[in-house]
């Protein structure tokens, strides 16, 4: 008897479960509205990091190519700002810090080649991603503010706005503009042309 409780309790647990891991603070800060920091960027990366079997994966363009990235065991990770300023106080600043994506391990491929070999960034791991997926937030008159990094920016967001018709034309050389292509990981990946 105890273990098929135990086996349902764990089928339940599992079942719940997060693809990405979030720090407690994530979950419990909430703004005005009651949205947690969590749910707020859901949708702050939502268009920008695909979450499949706990990896994240993400297009960062350069100027030659696309190159897709793999974040095995990815989680959103933070760091607060403990020293607060009297403008701070006085324009309404109830929290600040900065949130990013991390992993331990990570791979990269130009669009259409082979996977790298993983990566290992474990001994320093939210320097290595602060800069390629973070956000400086703060929570000021009880609500959420983000500003990206560099890196964000240079993040392929959705492109669902380009027509079918359109992209066939650009990838049969037909139109100028840029190569599109379907990944495997559910991303559109964009491509400059030359």
């Amino acid at each position: 008897m105890k273990t098929i409780v135990l086996t349902v309790l764990l089928w339940v647990v599992g079942s719940y479960a997060y693809d990405l891991q979030y720090h407690p603070f994530l979950l419990q800060t909430k703004d005005k509205y009651g949205e947690t920091l969590a749910k707020t960027l859901d949708k702050v990366y939502g268009d920008k990091i695909v979450v499949k079997d706990k990896r994240c994966y993400f297009f960062e363009k350069t100027r030659i190519s696309d190159i897709e990235y793999e974040i095995d065991k990815c989680r959103l990770d933070y760091s607060q700002q403990t020293i607060y300023s009297q403008a701070d106080r006085l324009n309404g600043v109830e929290i600040k810090g900065t949130v990013w994506i991390e992993g331990n391990s990570y791979r990269t491929r130009r669009v259409g080649q082979e996977w790298s070999k993983w990566s290992s960034t474990e001994l320093f791991p939210s320097l290595h991603w602060y800069q390629r997926t973070g956000f400086e937030f703060r929570l000021q008159d009880g609500e959420f503010e983000f500003s990206p990094t560099r890196g964000v920016q240079n993040i392929r967001g959705n492109y669902n706005y380009i027509s079918k018709n359109r992209s066939k034309a650009i990838q049969n050389g037909d139109a100028a503009g840029l190569v599109i292509q379907e990944s495997e990981t559910g991303k559109i990946v964009i491509q400059e042309s030359k």
